[in-house]
């Protein structure tokens, strides 16, 4: 539009233009006309408003009154890119949390090292760890001597200290008693780590500590909750007695006693935790010649390693209930070991003057009986 206008001008030449375009009736021969005079009057319209544009078409010049030597200015129409959209990275994969040294307890200790602490040749077992400390973001090691007359065992847990219950927490860095009976252990804390060490020997459990602790303080591991089916473990012989005597075709079980049950600080980190269960089954009677007798030990939540079973002497059994099972069977043939994955965690029967088939019978029912 002409710029020496005064805004009366241009607002009463708006009106004009615009009220002689609504008031155009297109007829016959003259239809061509009003098109024209309507694409004009749009054009000059928007060029009047200022309205931008996208497309790249040029107004025609437009001769207005006072001036009728000047002309509208064309307008340059410039088109705006689209934008280009980035794809949108994909979410990462959720891992699980860290284990404790990576959950390798080679990694812990060399055989070397352990035998040197001990006083005696170790060496690792490879045996299942039915109570293992990596289905909390731990781990459970355990090192025995090769030679039957110098017979030790080292076990070592460690595990996040956010695990770790009060109870247990106060026993940091209290002398072990090996004597009576007792748990012989001992336990540190090492920055997020908590790393305590059974042993026939306590000065050999002060040593382990000492030595596992700054290296766990650089991999403690990440606490873990218990899988959302872990079985809900309450006291194991009333829970599954029975069971047990259903599958086995008795009334007259009870538990067997005994001196060798689990105890000690990691046993009562995993029982705390609604992590570990354990109970025995024997006649009441003990009337018989060869009475069976059972142990069964459960880990809520937990899985064994099918290399496991196998390492062991295991083979592959077909068990009620169980997604895997291993039978092993005893060196004197007398019973023998089943070991069963299950959907809510890992059952461990060990039993003596039983068949494979009366423990396969047990176990299907423990697993029916948890759920």
């Amino acid at each position: 539009m002409n710029d020496e206008l005064t805004p009366d001008e241009r607002a009463a030449m708006r009106a004009r233009i615009l009220g002689g375009a609504r008031g155009i009736t297109p007829t016959g021969a003259h239809r061509g006309t009003w098109i024209a005079g309507s694409v004009a009057a749009a054009l000059i319209v928007a060029i009047a408003g200022g309205v931008a544009a996208t497309s790249t078409l040029s107004a025609p010049e437009i001769a207005t009154s006072p001036s009728p030597n000047a002309t509208a200015p064309t307008p340059r129409f410039t088109a705006t890119p689209t934008p280009t959209l980035s794809p949108t990275a994909p979410s990462p994969t959720p891992t699980a949390p860290a284990l404790a040294f990576g959950g390798d307890c080679s990694t812990v200790f060399d055989d070397s090292t352990v035998s040197a602490i001990a006083g005696v040749e170790m060496r690792l077992s490879r045996e299942p760890i039915v109570w293992d400390a990596r289905w909390l973001g731990g781990i459970s090691c355990q090192w025995r001597a090769q030679d039957p007359a110098e017979w030790q065992v080292v076990n070592l847990t460690v595990l996040p200290w956010s695990v770790v219950p009060d109870e247990v927490r106060s026993r940091v860095g209290a002398a072990p008693v090996c004597d009576g009976g007792g748990p012989c252990d001992y336990s540190e804390r090492f920055g997020d780590a908590w790393v305590v060490v059974g042993s026939d020997d306590g000065a050999t459990a002060v040593r382990a500590v000492a030595e596992a602790g700054a290296r766990a303080a650089v991999s403690p591991g990440t606490e873990r909750p218990l899988s959302p089916g872990a079985w809900r473990l309450a006291d194991c012989g009333e829970q599954l007695e029975g069971a047990v005597e259903g599958a086995l075709g008795r009334d007259d079980l009870g538990p067997l006693g005994t001196d060798n049950v689990p105890q000690g600080q990691a046993w009562e980190v995993l029982t705390a935790r609604g992590a570990a269960s354990w109970c025995t089954f024997v006649p009441v009677s003990y009337d018989e010649t060869n009475p069976p007798s059972l142990r069964v030990s459960l880990a809520a939540g937990a899985r064994s390693d099918p290399g496991e079973g196998e390492q062991s002497g295991g083979s592959p059994v077909e068990v009620g209930g169980a997604q895997t099972a291993w039978w092993m069977p005893a060196a004197d043939g007398n019973g023998g070991r089943l070991l069963a994955n299950a959907a809510g965690g890992v059952v461990d029967v060990s039993g003596e003057n039983l068949s494979r088939e009366q423990l396969r019978a047990v176990t299907a029912a423990i697993i029916s009986a948890l759920g």
